[in-house]
């Protein structure tokens, strides 16, 4: 790990103390040098793309109870299920609307988005956005072409979300959005280049409408359900985690959205047939988070006519299937051991927002991208880049009263500040050229990310991952520098410390 601060102050002192006329070309020496250290440090700390982390102390040892979505979250879905949404309701675009025919054409893309944008429905305009509400330059989109700074500043006036935008500013938030905005990039950028003239609000609602029926009309789980190694991963290590929390007498439930006949065939793929053993009450099409707040009445499923029963649920009982419902109801008429619940699920408001803020549950998220991310701030180049990136914002914050008193300090001073931005969008790149990182901005979390740090405990890229901390570990949140605070990581130092007592002790990781 490299100590920004302390090895940037003493080149600063040893430079500044210097007397003479050239400061340009000490300018240049100082930006050598601090280069050089640079590359001399070895990069040791990498992060474990299948961790667990922690936003919220949270102790196993007071969790009884361990809820579970199905989509995204037991259930792990390959791209090509992206790939079917986008195809589907195009289709249905272009059959039921009598959309372009035209628009078959163009080859599906969906990796041009990344999870977490708002669309500005008035605009056409895809966006990034920071905790903040401020918009990260670059990553403004009208269909597939990137906005100019002062094309975004004529719609917005500056890079703030203004408060007023309302309703017809969405976030693309669940794992089905990237067919969203596939759909609504490509077919903005085809009005656009043929100059066709159209209602960017009745855009929307159509394609929003096309990407619903998809699922409504049960065609996104036919097509699943005949394809399911096409579709599913395995999931490897699920039936070891759910097996570890039946012996140690958790009690285990699942509370999803999806209809009884697509989550039994997909966890019978996973995990056999015999699924159902895991699970103490499986309620199904619960239709959240109406569930968490509606007063909708439980229905008892008979998966041998695939219907439901009419008469009155009072009770909920182990051995059935439920449909719809509400929290209170599953409040009163379930029977669990303990009181502390720790529910899993993929979408920050849907799963987490209700069960968080009006139960008190313990909240997991499952967040499928976290893997990759973490695989690319791990690679050589990428450490490379941020630390020459922070060290060289150094030099500028520290040099640049010299460019206002001599030309030529001017012209070193803008070459670096040119050389940080270029910096700054390769490490963008690095994760998607359009729009960079789901969870960060160039200096800031996303929009993404600070709700994804209200609403969880803890997160994790599959839900197997935390089968490596077992049913008694409490995970604890790190204490990150505020702006004013020392710069140096008290963190990956700790983490240094740990690890050279674990190599000197011989400690084994379990």
């Amino acid at each position: 790990m490299i100590r920004t601060k302390s090895f940037f102050l003493n080149i600063c002192r040893r430079y500044s103390s210097k007397t003479g006329d050239d400061i340009p070309t000490k300018l240049r020496d100082v930006y050598a040098e601090a280069k050089a250290a640079v590359n001399r440090e070895p990069f040791t700390h990498r992060v474990n793309p299948r961790g667990v982390f922690t936003n919220y102390e949270l102790n196993l040892r007071n969790v009884g109870v361990y809820g579970f979505d199905y989509d995204y979250t037991l259930a792990v879905y390959t791209k090509n299920l992206n790939n079917l949404v986008y195809n589907c309701a195009m289709k249905r675009m272009v059959h039921d609307l009598k959309y372009p025919e035209a628009l078959f054409e163009i080859v599906s893309d969906l990796s041009f988005a990344i999870r977490g944008l708002h669309y500005d429905v008035e605009n056409c305009v895809l966006l990034k956005v920071d905790a903040y509400n401020q918009i990260q330059r670059g990553t403004v989109y009208r269909g597939r072409r990137k906005l100019t700074d002062e094309e975004v500043k004529e719609i917005y006036g500056d890079f703030s979300v203004p408060d007023n935008k309302g309703n017809n500013f969405h976030q693309l938030i669940d794992l089905f959005s990237l067919p969203w905005a596939g759909l609504l990039s490509r077919i903005v950028q085809y009005f656009d280049d043929k100059k066709l003239a159209f209602d960017p609000v009745l855009l929307y609602e159509d394609v929003k409408e096309c990407v619903q029926r998809v699922h409504a009309s049960g065609e996104m789980y036919r097509c699943v359900m005949n394809d399911l190694p096409y579709y599913v991963h395995k999931n490897e290590g699920l039936s070891d985690y759910l097996n570890m929390l039946r012996d140690h007498q958790k009690e285990l439930f699942i509370i999803t959205n999806s209809p009884f006949q697509f989550i039994n065939s997909g966890m019978t793929f996973m995990l056999g047939k015999k699924w159902r053993k895991f699970f103490k009450y499986i309620i199904v099409s619960a239709r959240k988070p109406t569930f968490f707040q509606g007063k909708a009445a439980f229905r008892r499923y008979n998966k041998e006519t695939d219907g439901l029963a009419y008469e009155k649920v009072t009770h909920l009982y182990p051995d059935q299937i439920y449909s719809g419902g509400n929290m209170k109801d599953f409040s009163e008429k379930s029977e669990f051991k303990s009181k502390g619940v720790l529910y899993f699920g993929d979408h920050i408001y849907t799963d987490l927002a209700d069960p968080r803020r009006q139960l008190s549950w313990h909240t997991a998220a499952i967040v499928p991208e976290l893997a990759r991310e973490i695989r690319v701030q791990n690679l050589d180049t990428y450490h490379y880049i941020i630390v020459w990136l922070e060290t060289l914002t150094q030099l500028i914050e520290t040099y640049q009263k010299y460019g206002d008193r001599d030309p030529l300090c001017c012209d070193v001073i803008t070459e670096w500040i040119h050389e940080r931005a270029q910096l700054r969008d390769n490490a963008k790149a690095m994760f998607n050229e359009q729009f960079g990182s789901m969870f960060r901005t160039y200096h800031s979390s996303t929009y993404f990310y600070r709700h994804l740090n209200r609403l969880a405990d803890v997160y994790s890229s599959r839900l197997p991952n935390f089968a490596a901390y077992g049913p008694e570990h409490t995970f604890f949140p790190r204490r990150n520098a505020l702006p004013h605070e020392s710069k140096t990581s008290v963190v990956e130092v700790a983490d240094e410390i740990v690890t050279k007592s674990e190599s000197i002790h011989e400690i084994k990781k379990e």
